[in-house]
């Protein structure tokens, strides 16, 4: 009998390609986690297509009231910063899935190192088990493994700032273009800012935050049209502060 495990699912790259990494290991059962956030509403698609290619039953957490509740300031609700967000992560799709006591998430060697010790704990407080069978590799190895699984990348969403398309300067945009490049698969991403990571590095360095923000982060905002005007207006002056 195949074991049951539940599968974390974010609509990134990193869990898409454990999906198909585990998918004839274990009779998967994904969950994904909903703040409500613009970016989010393309993750959401990708998972529910992936979970359906791959005949992974989904069961989506809405988190969005709960978010709302703090009252968080926009830039921490774009980056999705909730004060030990990742154990909250980790119990709520066990009790989604009350009688499986095992998931599969897709953290790597960096996201692993920094977690482990609070998560041991956790573990044997709580009596389940969270693998990460990617706990020793970066995002160029999953990228290569993911090829040869044959992913489309193309399914897959990294940008923390917009569902539309990525914009190519935030630092999860910055880290998808490098991981290929450093894979040296061809990146299918489209990115609003057609520049290299060094290059982003470089002008953010060159230019003051103020600068920075008004120059690429302001247009790209107002390009999406996915956030109200006032809101970009005060995401923009707690960035420059």
């Amino acid at each position: 009998m195949v074991e049951e495990a539940i599968i974390q699912l974010t609509g990134g790259i990193d869990s898409t390609v454990l999906a198909y990494y585990l998918k004839d290991k274990y009779a998967l059962h994904g969950a994904f986690l909903y703040y409500g956030y613009p970016p989010q509403t393309r993750e959401l698609e990708l998972v529910k297509e992936l979970s359906k290619k791959l005949e992974i039953p989904l069961k989506v957490i809405d988190f969005s009231s709960y978010v709302k509740s703090f009252g968080l300031p926009p830039i921490d609700t774009i980056q999705y910063k909730i004060k030990y967000q990742f154990v909250v992560e980790i119990l709520a799709p066990f009790s989604a899935y009350p009688d499986l006591n095992t998931m599969f998430v897709g953290w790597l060697k960096d996201e692993w190192n920094n977690k482990m010790s609070l998560l041991e704990r956790i573990e044997s407080i709580m009596g389940f088990k969270v693998i990460t069978p990617f706990h020793t590799m970066v995002k160029s190895e999953v990228i290569k493994l993911g090829e040869k699984l044959g992913v489309d990348f193309t399914k897959t969403h990294s940008c923390i700032v917009s569902g539309k398309t990525h914009c190519g300067i935030c630092m999860p945009c910055r880290s998808r273009r490098r991981a290929f490049e450093e894979a040296k698969v061809k990146d299918p991403t489209v990115y609003y800012y057609n520049l290299s990571p060094d290059e982003v590095d470089k002008l953010s360095r060159e230019l003051s935050q103020g600068e920075f923000i008004e120059r690429y982060f302001r247009p790209f905002l107002e390009y999406t049209g996915e956030y109200p005007k006032e809101f970009v207006d005060n995401l923009v002056n707690i960035l420059k502060e």
